[in-house]
């Protein structure tokens, strides 16, 4: 036992409560660290799309299908389906937020507007009228890469010489 007291020793340097402390907040911190990783395991975390829809009264029917949350650099779906009773009788105008684009990096649409033009608040994009009733648009889109985590809310909208038939908000969620 002569051993023991020849070793140098910090006698008071840390009490038990200050142990306790450290000991504690370790603790914490590596359930946050494990909570964290099961988050990110089940998929919780990751790019979720949602959809909203608006019919009028006119047989009228927007649905767009959008990211509610995701990532910068990140693939997200983005696909519009305007529907109306008895057909198209000319040209689908179809109305985003002039903010989408900042968003969004956009690649191309499926199928390719005949025209586009903006306004101060809107994007317009003009379709040829499909066969049919319905008018089925794709965005091939990423989240822009400089996005550094925010929420906005967006619009979508079908313009009938000049007027809206059918509108739908969604919000977005980009996490850091």
């Amino acid at each position: 036992m002569q051993r023991a007291r020849d070793v140098a020793t910090l006698v008071g340097a840390r009490d038990a409560r200050a142990v306790r402390r450290a000991r504690d907040l370790r603790r914490v911190g590596l359930a946050v660290i494990g909570l964290l990783l099961l988050l990110g395991i089940s998929g919780f975390l990751g790019i979720r799309s949602s959809t909203v829809t608006a019919r009028s009264p006119d047989g009228w029917t927007l649905r767009v299908e959008h990211a509610q949350v995701t990532r910068a650099g990140i693939a997200v779906p983005f696909h519009v389906t305007v529907q109306h009773v008895g057909g198209f009788s000319g040209p689908v105008t179809l109305a985003l937020s002039n903010s989408l684009p900042e968003r969004f990096d956009f690649q191309n649409f499926y199928p390719n507007p005949g025209k586009e033009t903006a306004t101060a608040s809107r994007l317009l994009y003009e379709f040829d009228p499909p066969p049919g009733n319905t008018l089925r648009i794709s965005l091939d889109a990423r989240t822009a890469p400089d996005q550094n985590g925010s929420t906005e809310v967006y619009h979508t909208a079908v313009l009938v010489d000049g007027q809206v038939v059918a509108s739908v908000r969604f919000r977005m969620w980009v996490m850091p």
